[in-house]
This record gives C-alpha cells, sequence and structure tokens, in this order.
C-alpha cells in the first residue's frame, strides 16, 4: 500500500528537505501555519512545514469548537469581521463538510454578557446577512422545558435559539496538511527551530533539530513564516525583534461528563455568578464542559463548574468521580503594551527587519483570510502575481460534495460499513473524522481486519491505526489517541482497553530504540496522568 504522509519515510524525507532551497519554511502545525502551506503550495511556492511537536498539538487541539464561542470575544461589536467570519465559515462549509457538524445552539437569557440584549442579536443577524434558516429564534419557557427537560427554568426563563456549527480544529490542522501534502508540501512533526540562519542580516533558513533522534539539519529558505503559537515570541527573541507587539494567551479549560449523568441535548451557555459563561456541548458519547480565562486568577475550579451544574439541572447530582477526562488549550493572541489596557487584537501578522513573518490567527474559522494576506505579501516579495484560490479547494477528506450531500454520504458509506462489521456508531464516527478518506480505511479494514485480534485491537481500532501510521505521520500513541482522534479525551474506557496494544505496535513496527520506547512511554503515561489523574 502506497504511503503519502508517513513517519515511516521520515529519513529519506529528511534527506530530502537538506537538499532544497525552499520559497517558505513554515514554522508551527496548527491550522493557521497548515493553511498557510496550503495557500502556498497552491499558488507554485516550494514550502516547508515543521512543528516541534505533533501536528495541532498546540490551540487547535479542539474537537468541538463553537463558532459562537468565536465570536462571544467581539464585544467590540467590530462588524466587518464579524461579516467576514460567516463568509469564511460558508467556505469552510462547503470545502471540508466532514469538519462541520450543523446543531442547535441556546443562549439563556443573562443580565450581561454578548447574547442578552435582543436588539444586538438583531443587528449582528442583519449584518452578516445569515440565511433565513440560520436566523436566531426566541423559545418560550414553555418551547424551553421541551427542548431542555432537565433545565431548571427558574435559572431561565427565555433564550435564543440558534443553528450552529461544531469545527472539529484538530482534524481541520490534518487534513489541510494532507491535502498540502498532496500539492507538494514536505512537513514534519517534531522538528524544532533552534536558531535561523541569516545572509546580510536577512533571514536565510534555520537550524533544525529532529526530536526523535536529536540530530540537526540545515534548512535553507527566502522567507519564513513563525506559526508556532503561544510559541511565537520565544521565535521573535531569537530574532532579535520582540516589540511593543507581544503573544499572551487565553487558558480554555474542558472536562467530560458522560451524556447519562448530565442529559443535554443542545449545545448551551450558562453563566457562573462572576458572569463568565460556560459552553455545554454534546460530543459523542460526552458532554464537553468549558470555559476561558485569560488570567488564572479568573479560572473557576472543576467543582465550582460542578456546583454550577448542579443549580442549573435537576435529576443528577454530579460530583468529580463523574469527570471523565480535563485539558486545558491554549490559545495565543496579540497585544499592544503601548496601547491602554494592553489593546486586545484578533490577529496580527508582524514582519521584522530580519523578514521573519509572525502570525496570529485569533478565530480560526478565519484561518484561510489570514493565510491568503500573508502568503500575498510573500509572493509580493518574490515578484510573483499569484492569486489565492483556496475558497474553491477542497481540503482531504472533504470530497463528498458540499456540505448539502454529505448526508447522503454518510447514509451511504455508513451502510457500506456495516458490511464489513463495523457498528453504526463506529461507521459514523469514523466518516464524521475522515470523510471521503474513509474508503482508504474500509480498504485496510478489509485487508487487514483479521489480523486485529493477534494485537489486541478490534478491526475499527487497527484500520484507524494502520491509517494514521501510513497517511497522517503520526510517531506516537500520543499522536492517534490524542490529536487524530481524540479518544484519550472523548472514551476513557476505550482508551484505557487500547493504549498497550497500540504501543506494543507502533514500538515493533516503527523499531523505536529504547531511548524512544522510554520516552513515548512517559508521553503517553503523563497524558493520560493529566487528562484521568492517576489511574496507571
Amino acid at each position: 500500500m502506497i504511503r503519502t504522509f508517513s513517519n515511516e519515510d521520515r529519513d529519506e524525507t529528511i534527506d530530502k528537505m537538506e537538499e532544497a532551497t525552499y520559497d517558505l519554511l513554515v514554522i508551527g502545525g496548527g491550522v493557521t501555519g497548515a493553511g498557510i502551506a496550503l495557500d502556498a503550495c497552491i499558488r507554485g511556492l516550494k514550502t516547508l512545514l515543521v512543528d516541534q511537536q505533533d501536528f495541532a498539538s498546540g490551540a487547535s487541539k479542539n474537537w468541538s469548537n463553537l463558532f459562537h464561542s468565536e465570536i462571544q470575544h467581539m464585544n467590540h461589536l467590530e462588524m466587518k469581521m464579524y461579516n467576514d467570519l460567516f463568509k469564511q465559515r460558508l467556505i469552510l462549509k462547503e470545502n471540508a463538510p466532514h469538519l462541520i457538524k450543523q446543531t442547535e445552539l441556546i443562549l439563556p437569557t443573562y443580565k450581561t454578557g454578548l447574547f442578552t440584549k435582543s436588539f444586538r442579536s438583531k443587528l449582528l443577524d442583519r449584518l452578516t446577512e445569515m440565511a433565513f434558516k440560520e436566523k436566531r429564534k426566541h423559545i418560550t419557557k414553555k418551547e424551553l422545558a421541551k427542548l431542555e427537560p432537565a433545565l431548571l427554568l427558574k435559572h431561565a426563563k427565555h433564550a435564543s435559539l440558534y443553528k450552529e456549527f461544531l469545527i472539529d480544529e484538530s482534524r481541520l490542522a490534518i487534513d489541510l496538511l494532507k491535502e498540502s501534502v498532496k500539492r507538494g508540501l514536505i512537513a514534519l512533526n517534531y522538528m524544532k527551530v533552534e536558531s535561523f540562519l541569516y545572509e546580510d542580516d536577512k533571514i536565510s533558513g534555520a537550524l533544525v533539530v529532529d526530536q526523535n533522534k536529536n540530530e540537526v539539519h540545515k534548512v535553507a529558505a527566502k522567507h519564513v513564516v513563525n506559526a508556532s503559537g503561544t510559541l511565537i515570541d520565544s521565535l521573535r527573541v531569537q530574532d532579535r525583534s520582540l516589540s511593543n507587539i507581544v503573544i499572551d494567551s487565553v487558558e480554555d479549560y474542558f472536562f467530560t461528563v458522560p451524556r447519562s449523568r448530565l442529559p443535554v441535548h443542545h449545545a448551551m451557555y450558562i453563566e457562573t455568578e462572576q458572569h463568565q459563561l460556560v459552553s455545554l456541548v454534546p460530543y459523542r458519547q460526552s458532554i464537553i464542559v468549558g470555559h476561558s480565562v485569560k488570567k488564572q486568577s479568573e479560572r473557576t475550579s472543576n467543582q465550582e463548574l460542578l456546583d454550577l451544574l448542579n443549580r442549573t439541572f435537576r435529576e443528577h447530582l454530579l460530583g468529580e468521580d463523574d469527570i471523565e477526562a480535563s485539558w486545558i488549550v491554549k490559545r495565543p493572541y496579540p497585544i499592544d503594551k503601548k496601547k491602554k489596557h494592553h489593546e486586545y487584537k484578533r490577529q496580527e501578522w508582524i514582519e521584522s527587519p530580519s523578514g521573519l513573518l509572525s502570525v496570529v490567527c485569533g478565530q480560526h474559522t478565519y484561518y484561510r483570510s489570514v493565510a491568503e494576506q500573508v502568503v500575498d505579501q510573500i509572493c509580493k516579495q518574490l515578484h510573483q502575481k499569484r492569486n489565492c484560490q483556496t475558497d474553491t479547494v477542497t481540503i482531504s477528506g472533504g470530497y463528498v460534495g458540499g456540505l448539502d450531500d454529505f448526508l447522503f454520504y454518510k447514509k451511504k458509506r455508513t451502510e457500506e460499513g456495516l458490511q464489513y462489521g463495523l457498528t453504526e456508531y463506529e461507521a459514523n464516527q469514523l466518516i464524521d473524522r475522515y470523510g471521503s478518506n474513509i474508503g482508504q480505511l474500509y480498504v485496510r479494514l478489509r485487508t487487514f481486519g483479521k489480523q486485529a485480534k493477534m494485537f489486541g485491537l478490534s478491526p475499527a481500532i487497527f484500520a484507524e491505526l494502520l491509517y494514521c501510521i501510513e497517511e497522517e505521520s503520526i510517531l506516537s500513541p500520543v499522536d492517534f489517541l490524542v490529536q487524530r482522534t481524540g479518544y484519550l479525551y472523548m472514551d476513557k474506557a476505550l482508551t484505557l482497553a487500547v493504549k498497550e496494544p497500540i504501543f506494543r505496535y507502533m514500538r515493533d513496527r516503527l523499531n523505536w530504540t529504547e531511548e524512544q520506547e522510554i520516552r513515548f512511554r512517559e508521553k503517553l503515561e503523563s497524558e493520560i496522568t493529566q487528562a484521568y489523574g492517576n489511574v496507571m
């Protein structure tokens, strides 16, 4: 079976990396960096992308980002950007329909917050030219009781109902990279930029360290983009180009509880006593509870959130034992230290005197527009007139005919999965994750499914593992269980059952050294301990 994006070919890929001079070196394999790489490849630029960790392991490590979670921070009501955000969402719905899940969002009436004043919501609806079916709907107390029977109505007597979209940002980053590799990108995870190279005070490449073998390699590049998220300023320090614009971060805290313990049927926001919004997102067999803070002192503890849930919903009294997994995502955002109150800026790209372009994208729905601006600038400096085409480019896994045809595609492919012995839930989950690439998993399921028991895995998990090794460049079990599938956070029982068989299979297949085995074991145990507590 031909491998197109596999770390089994890592040595050959590194050799190829050192032989070329690149038009563009992108540092960072999240949604922002991957989007820039795709735009550059489509315009014909010879592009290399490296990440010091796994791809999508930073701010893009999010499997169910609410579209409204991006606009809730826009309290300055920047209408032009809000409108652009909706336009980018429409493009994303067509280019990656498997990663956009339509649902409904309930916004109860609060005393403070973006969605409390009806005139403001109506104004936003009008300015964004939303389709009629996506208009908000005011729901009465009686209607709310039917939609969410467990909700204690004394806490939310009225609400608005929106059409909402969940965006799988982790998979978006991976599929952007896969599409880019298909178009000529060389992408390497666990490749750290140690220092920059210069000619006549202009950046001309970098020294990169292969974290897997601790080997140093030289990369020549005409332009370098720093899209390393919360690590952006550390590279700007190396470049000696730190300025009044610096990178701070918002911390998103999440935990999951079983749906059986918290019977919520719609995505919704509830409010803490400190007027912080807490999101509840039904996802697979869990409810994801999340909230964002800019300062650690503002964080609401898990116990306080559980108390809030117990005051908000009837029937089930939740305790710490009901939390299945918890994790933190840090999202970078630029601030201007010269401005009053260190003014928050939603996205920014900063060019240093050496030519280093540092890029932050505050909302990942907006990634394509940010990438277009950055690559426009690079093409201008290269004296190349090549227009952006990514608005019409389907992303890997999205070849299903657009969002309107995805449900029909999913139904057809689910029926096919049943013939291979999958349950309907397993088939649906795989199709949602891999989209039109599901055929490649089915080939592996048909060819190697009978071997799965030899390795202590189900046919579905084994086929998925094979695909991620051969087509999604995983190097360790954590890459598979976190960035590629989200199993570690979304399915605790499954993770604890398969972690050892997956570890053994990857160790033997990828011929780990003793040092690599120890390192990957420590990484796996660390991730599990952080997510579940001490269960090893």
